[in-house]
């Protein structure tokens, strides 16, 4: 082969093989970006999560249309501090219950199927009893320091359920203004179809469901 040809040869091997190379770097960049998946959703907790307004609990009947005394569920339709994260993002096994309050107290968790802007939900799986503990001061003695309290449990979830607890009075809430629930009292059943709700309270869920 003459030196001309063997010079035209290499050049034309080097075109060919350049878009093999970007090809491959394309690729890659695409499955690092799929890479992360969500741990958690519902209330983003952390030391300075307060259970602002709620120090003493909420119970079921301090809200409009609630029965004196009632058992009540919650339906929660907004994330504390978590932007629009209030519903599972995919479809797995929740491994912990994460939550902040200042009294003790209990609920059973509940995962819900709901359609907020039409003010309706159904319960569609009825979860484990989780038994919380209180803190005194309510704060620390800083005031700005607050326990997060883990619960170990196995709950599978579906992509889009919705996070629900059935409680007399609770003390996991951050009542700041807005309506982040759907309250029924008294409680729903698990299944049935979407129920609409005739009351609301101006709260948060202090409640993280999380998948490690």
């Amino acid at each position: 082969m003459s030196k001309r040809s063997a010079s035209y040869f290499l050049k034309a091997l080097s075109v060919l093989v350049a878009p093999l190379v970007l090809v491959g770097l394309t690729v890659s960049s695409g499955s690092a970006a799929t890479a992360t998946t969500p741990t958690f959703f519902g209330a983003k907790l952390t030391t300075q999560s307060q259970p602002s307004n709620a120090q003493n609990g909420q119970s079921c009947d301090e809200n409009g249309g609630i029965p004196h005394g009632s058992w009540c569920t919650w339906v929660a339709i907004t994330a504390f501090e978590n932007g629009s994260h209030f519903t599972a993002p995919r479809t797995g096994t929740v491994k912990h219950v994460k939550l902040v309050s200042c009294v003790k107290g209990k609920f059973r968790l509940l995962l819900a199927k709901a359609s907020p802007s039409a003010r309706k939900a159904r319960i569609v799986v009825k979860g484990p009893e989780i038994f919380y503990s209180g803190q005194s001061p309510c704060g620390g003695a800083s005031g700005d320091h607050f326990v997060v309290q883990s619960f170990r449990v196995n709950l599978r979830v579906a992509k889009g359920d919705y996070i629900a607890i059935e409680s007399r009075r609770a003390g996991t809430l951050s009542c700041s203004g807005g309506d982040g629930f759907l309250l029924y009292g008294p409680p729903l059943p698990v299944g049935g179809p979407l129920k609409k709700s005739h009351s609301g309270a101006s709260c948060d869920l202090l409640v993280q469901l999380s998948y490690r």
